[in-house]
């Protein structure tokens, strides 16, 4: 990238001076002096005891003459770097056809985001997952690394013991079993919310779909038979989910896919004693120093409490039922097992980031990971009404994910009729999508988003719809302009809708190592933005000179493959027109 070139000529001429090679290029914060800068003359100097003007004047002083770059002194030791024209021309070229840097070459990297359970329908906290899991796939891809996604789906634990539990008290248990009646998600969605409730009622209807939960785990008929009804169903339900959202996964595993690795890993944690019975339950301490530090007792009888607690990984209930933990643990067994991941990526609700700390330290100890492996975990927020109350539905009720969709989609319509375009169902789906995806990838994924659909689905402003809708401009101009010869022979006009290209350009790594999109759907806004200014400052088509018509044409190209690719990695997809 073009800061790396800059980095590489001053550490240059620092090296010809007899300095310490540590220089560091960013953009620069007062655009109207210069497009890039460094600061680093101020380190340097102070670790040499020396003057930093003095320093940056003889680094600068070796930079003279450069046909891409000028470089000047600003008090009282900044670097300022300017392109010329031809730095800027050959800046455009090179975002025509270069790739991105590709950190990922020769890395096999498994990324797991989704997660619903199965047997209840969608709700929209599972949006994010799929919005933010789904981009990052995409990222991973541009950046070079061979990606394998898994949904991974809770498909083995108790909600399903549940629901059984509930129809088999009411009676319908076998009606559904047999198809004598219609097993769907609404079943479902009613039998899980009652058997829920009633478990912290009713220890007798508890245990019972503790018993189911250990029957069908252990693969006992009926009920291993209705698990997989009911897996069935609630796939081909996210599936078409998935479909709407423009969301795609390799795999399709879950808990029960793990489940025959359990005892597996189970006995490598006795076999090399990291495994301890404490109150029937088989545990693995995973407290690191200073996580439990002991809180002096009153007197001796009291049980031990600690400061900063870090509760040990449960590998098994005291009935010898599998936790959620250990079929993460088999999960990480299984897939270095099958895929070999260099990186195991995992994106969840951010208040599992304990969890997932548990689970990594016990691979960790035990070796199911090894030490160059990297395992992460990115944590997002909720998601909120534009008051920052949880969504509801008209009618008050909470709000699953095709309620969202739907009412995104319906309100994207009504738009679209308004300004005079026909019906087109998926015309509409794709801007009620760009709206929802740019909105939720617009925050720092770890904090809380207040989403507002009217302000999301707007064709102005910081929007999906304003990228799409500019994308589709240029679409629009490029067809009616029909031939031209590409020109890289650019102009002062075109110059900062060039840089906020490059910015865009270089986004995708502060993404990648910030773990968040935000820089992207900034730098996307950006562009679209300079376009916009660059479009009214011009008439692209009347314009009379052929030399300037060719170079507007071409930098509109180069515009449209970079929003393309940026909207592309979002998981936006451009239509033809708005």
């Amino acid at each position: 990238m073009i800061r790396k070139k800059l980095e590489k000529l001053l550490n240059d001429s620092a090296k010809k001076e007899g300095f310490p090679q540590e220089f560091v290029v960013s953009f620069s914060a007062l655009p109207d002096m210069a497009d890039f800068q460094s600061n680093s003359s101020f380190a340097i100097a102070k670790n040499l005891h020396s003057n930093p003007f003095e320093i940056a004047t003889k680094i600068v002083n070796n930079l003279q003459n450069n046909q891409n770059f000028v470089f000047s002194v600003a008090k009282p030791a900044f670097i300022n770097i300017k392109l010329t024209q031809k730095g800027i021309n050959a800046l455009a070229k090179s975002l025509s056809n270069s790739q991105v840097p590709q950190v990922g070459k020769g890395k096999n990297l498994l990324i797991d985001y989704g997660g619903p359970n199965i047997g209840k329908a969608l709700h929209i906290g599972h949006m994010r997952s799929f919005n933010i899991g789904e981009a990052f796939k995409r990222l991973y891809k541009k950046l070079g690394f061979n990606v394998t996604s898994d949904i991974f789906l809770g498909d083995w634990g108790m909600p399903l013991g549940l629901i059984m539990a509930m129809l088999e008290r009411e009676g319908s248990f076998n009606d559904y079993l047999t198809g004598k009646k219609k097993l769907d998600i609404t079943v479902m969605n009613e039998a899980y919310p009652k058997g829920s409730k009633l478990k912290s009622e009713d220890e007798t209807f508890k245990a019972r779909a503790e018993e189911i939960t250990l029957k069908f785990q252990n693969h006992e008929e009926p009920y291993f038979g209705f698990w997989k009804r009911l897996r069935e169903v609630s796939v081909k339900e996210i599936k078409a989910l998935c479909i709407m959202l423009n969301v795609h996964f390799d795999l399709w595993n879950g808990e029960s896919t793990a489940s025959e690795y359990v005892d597996r890993v189970v006995d490598i944690f006795k076999k090399k004693g990291l495994a301890h019975v404490s109150e029937g339950a088989l545990v693995v301490d995973v407290a690191e120093e200073g996580e439990q530090i002991p809180i002096p007792k009153k007197n001796p009888d009291e049980v031990q409490r600690y400061e900063n607690p870090m509760p040990p990984v449960i590998l098994q209930k005291s009935n010898g039922g599998d936790m959620y933990s250990t079929s993460d643990i088999a999960t990480i067994y299984l897939r270095n097992e099958k895929y070999h991941p260099n990186i195991i990526h995992y994106f969840s609700d951010a208040r599992q980031k304990q969890h997932f700390t548990q689970v990594f330290r016990a691979c960790k100890k035990a070796g199911i990971s090894n030490k160059n492996q990297i395992l992460l975990h990115t944590g997002f927020g909720t998601i909120n009404g534009k008051d920052g109350k949880a969504l509801k539905t008209r009618d008050g009720g909470n709000m699953q994910l095709v309620d969202l969709l739907n009412t995104l989609y319906d309100k994207a319509e009504q738009k679209l009729v308004a300004n005079g375009t026909k019906h087109d169902k998926d015309l509409k789906r794709k801007i009620g999508n760009a709206a929802l995806k740019f909105a939720d990838l617009s925050s720092v994924v770890e904090k809380d988003i207040n989403f507002d659909m009217d302000r999301v689905l707007s064709f102005e402003g910081k929007t999906g719809p304003y990228i799409q809708y500019t994308a589709c401009r240029i679409k629009s101009i490029l067809a009616k302009a029909k031939e031209f010869e590409t020109s890289y022979k650019f102009l002062p006009i075109h110059r900062s809708l060039i840089l906020s290209l490059n910015k865009l350009r270089s986004s995708y790594i502060q993404c990648y190592q910030e773990k968040s999109l935000n820089s992207l759907t900034t730098a996307l806004y950006d562009v679209a933005s300079e376009f916009s200014s660059f479009y009214n400052s011009c008439h692209i088509l009347s314009e009379p000179d052929k030399k300037v018509f060719n170079a507007h044409l071409t930098l509109l190209t180069i515009v449209l493959s970079n929003l393309e690719e940026a909207c592309d990695v979002l998981g936006i997809e451009i239509p033809e027109k708005m």
